[in-house]
């Protein structure tokens, strides 16, 4: 494993920061974050997701000044790497300097391949390695993972985003995900029947994910990796 995996913190949950456990985990994290820092906190909000699933510019600006206000975050930047790519977007992420970066919920696959041909991936491990903190919100949290095809459990994403892209996400090289978790996926929104540990285990074996962890959240629940240690938030 990377050696700067001892020392990342990730908190992924599924439907984000909705619970009193989750809330208080965040607020010990962000506290971190600003000793570290010595002050302020500096998100880069990720509003890929989101915009793939009805969210305007409007709505993900209220989304992420609401995790703002709570989390007394000093500075801000919604940086879609859809839109802000390479170059630009390696300067922008550099002007801010983020500590903590947050991966929105909503589609899935538009979320990875955007990440990907922006060259966001890149820079998301490099504000790791800094010691930044990752949170992600349910496409969020299994972007973070080893692989986004715990996606194809439920299938409810679009994996061509609305038409948008094409990418054949069968493929495991396609599929890998920032794999920010040592070496675990994440499969949120288990509730009502998708809670059932029979019907995981045979999403698990359909799509070939009995070879490693697979954490399972439902709404409301979050899991914490903190460096080599990984436990549940609820």
């Amino acid at each position: 494993l990377p050696h700067y995996w001892r020392t990342m913190v990730v908190l992924l949950t599924s439907d984000g920061l909705s619970s009193p456990a989750l809330q208080a985990e965040m607020q010990r994290q962000c506290a971190a974050v600003a000793a570290k820092a010595g002050g302020g906190i500096r998100m880069w909000y990720i509003p890929t997701a989101a915009l793939h699933e009805g969210a305007n510019s409007r709505v993900v600006a209220s989304m992420s000044k609401q995790i703002a206000d709570r989390f007394s975050i000093s500075d801000v930047a919604v940086i879609d790497p859809e839109h802000v790519r390479h170059d630009e977007l390696e300067r922008q992420v550099a002007q801010l300097r983020p500590n903590v970066v947050y991966a929105e919920m909503g589609n899935t696959y538009a979320l990875r391949h955007h990440l990907r041909n922006s060259g966001g991936d890149t820079l998301v491990h490099n504000a790791m390695r800094a010691g930044a903190l990752f949170v992600g919100s349910s496409a969020g949290s299994i972007v973070a993972g080893r692989t986004v095809q715990t996606a194809f459990w439920k299938d409810w994403d679009d994996r061509t985003a609305n038409g948008s892209i094409r990418v054949d996400w069968t493929d495991p090289k396609l599929a890998a995900g920032l794999d920010l978790a040592n070496g675990r996926s994440f499969f949120p929104h288990a509730n009502g029947q998708y809670a059932r540990a029979t019907w995981q285990k045979a999403q698990a074996e359909r799509h070939g994910h009995t070879d490693h962890e697979v954490i399972i959240l439902a709404d409301g629940e979050g899991y914490l990796v903190d460096g080599d240690v990984g436990r549940y938030v609820a």
